[in-house]
């Protein structure tokens, strides 16, 4: 055998182990598009084999097993992995294999496309697989082909897609910190992935691999695991080691309690720590989109009285509610609002939040239920109010309540500043401890929902928690000579 039969038989030895072997096939070009030297922590070799696993059914045109999401931190090499190379090696192993990949920016979509692409019009790409190769006639940036008819189509969230249907969709980064921030990019984002679910050449056989970090109960990854929780595979991998790891066997592989010692280490996570803020790391690098304890308010602010030591303490105080008005006749599992109620009073310096309540209710069944619930947790019909926010629907409950009861209805005052600055506002009585709560069963729903805010769903306690300490605790001396004035 001459030197030039040797040569061609390591080429095709190299060949078969990449087409056996994504994680062979990422140490092979790696230094294709990056430079600096590869760390190939654990969870490296092990994406690429969950990867391989999802392709089987990819390649061979048959029902997918799953979708697949992936929540792990920043600079783990996950673009790399799953948007650079993982596309390259599917047309290696079948070329006429069409991808949709997508990202929060369009210029980010584009340049991972772009370092696919790279690879495959590099020399080493050349002389191990010679057969892919970039179609003339379709070689952008965004938008290129090959000569097997594989194609590979980059968008950006909020993008228009027509025209193209995919075997595989990658969802790669589809909002990032800001935009999580933004309900209505929020929204925007899980439309757009709804959008891009529609994009397949056939339903049953083409995944959708999500990966990101996580950025509120409602980004992609909320979304998709509360509609589709059955048919989602779920690897989650926080910088550190907790309960939110996932699959719960893979914490055997944490170093020293650490994803990636090298990668994030000890310092440079307490960098991030400082830069993000809590919050920030929490979803980004934790993969919780609360921060442990809570994020404006912290769980550990509140505190707790039994309904024995209330009684005992409260003498005549009375409890004044406060409403944040929806109507929806559907259930807490659907997309719309609920209806928030509290009820809370001042005894000395100090506010007690005695119950609250979440429902979805018509505008009829609403005022039907109002006084029924006021009068079985201690409504004083003399001294007494309901106080409503006055937005549209507040005004038609306060206008209907005036005419069908002898309640006691006020508006609160209307709000000028944000949510997030207006709880800004209130944390300080919170966080002396001035704030109880009267143990319930509503407990945990309203802790969770004031401490995780604003990466909730809802925020209803979140406005009324304001509205409470703003009105209970306002100076006497602040009220107008004619207090009649507020009641409606």
């Amino acid at each position: 055998m001459n030197s030039n039969d040797v040569a061609k038989l390591a080429l095709q030895v190299v060949a078969d182990e990449c087409r056996k072997s994504l994680f062979y096939f990422v140490q092979t070009f790696w230094d294709v598009v990056i430079k600096e030297d590869p760390v190939y922590n654990w969870h490296i070799p092990y994406l690429c084999e969950e990867l391989q696993l999802l392709s089987s059914s990819i390649i061979k045109r048959e029902p997918k097993p799953y979708d697949l999401i992936i929540n792990i931190p920043p600079g783990t090499t996950k673009s790399t992995l799953v948007s650079v190379m993982w596309p390259v090696w599917l047309w290696v192993n079948d070329p006429t294999i069409r991808i949709i990949s997508n990202s929060y920016s369009g210029i980010l979509s584009v340049d991972l496309a772009g370092k696919s692409k790279d690879i495959i019009i590099s020399d080493k790409f050349r002389k191990l697989f010679p057969a892919v190769q970039i179609r003339k006639d379709m070689s952008g940036k965004q938008h290129y082909g090959n000569t097997a008819t594989g194609i590979r189509y980059a968008t950006s969230t909020g993008a228009t897609i027509t025209g193209f249907h995919a075997h595989i969709i990658i969802n790669d980064d589809p909002q990032n910190p800001k935009q999580a921030e933004s309900e209505q990019l929020r929204e925007q984002a899980n439309e757009h992935t709804k959008t891009l679910s529609t994009r397949k050449v056939d339903k049953a056989n083409t995944p959708v691999v999500t990966i990101m970090q996580r950025l509120h109960d409602e980004d992609v990854t909320g979304y998709l695991l509360k509609r589709k929780a059955d048919n989602i595979k779920h690897i989650c991998l926080p910088a550190e080691l907790s309960d939110f790891v996932f699959p719960s066997d893979l914490r055997e592989f944490y170093v020293d309690g650490l994803l990636d010692p090298k990668r994030l280490g000890r310092t440079t996570l307490q960098e991030a720590k400082i830069d993000l803020g809590s919050r920030g790391y929490a979803g980004q690098y934790e993969q919780r989109p609360t921060a442990l304890g809570g994020n404006i308010i912290k769980a550990d602010w509140f505190q707790h009285i039994s309904r024995v030591e209330f009684g005992v303490l409260r003498t005549r105080e009375p409890i004044h509610f406060f409403l944040d008005t929806a109507y929806d006749k559907k259930s807490k599992d659907s997309d719309n609002d609920p209806s928030g109620i509290i009820g809370a009073c001042r005894i000395r310096n100090n506010i007690y939040i005695t119950c609250a309540a979440k429902v979805y209710k018509t505008f009829p069944e609403l005022i039907r239920f109002l006084p029924e619930y006021m009068a079985a947790h201690d409504f004083d019909r003399a001294r007494s109010t309901l106080r409503i926010e006055p937005k549209a629907n507040g005004k038609s409950v306060s206008q209907q309540l005036k005419e069908a009861s002898d309640l006691n209805v006020a508006y609160t005052p209307s709000p000028t500043d944000d949510k997030a600055t207006r709880l800004h506002a209130v944390s300080p009585r919170v966080e002396c401890g001035r704030v109880y709560l009267v143990d319930g069963d509503w407990n945990e729903e309203f802790e969770d929902e004031v401490c995780g805010f604003p990466n909730k769903p809802h925020d209803e306690y979140v406005d009324l928690l304001g509205y409470a300490i703003n009105y209970l605790m306002r100076e006497d001396d602040d009220l107008p000579d004619n207090v009649d004035e507020l009641f409606y």
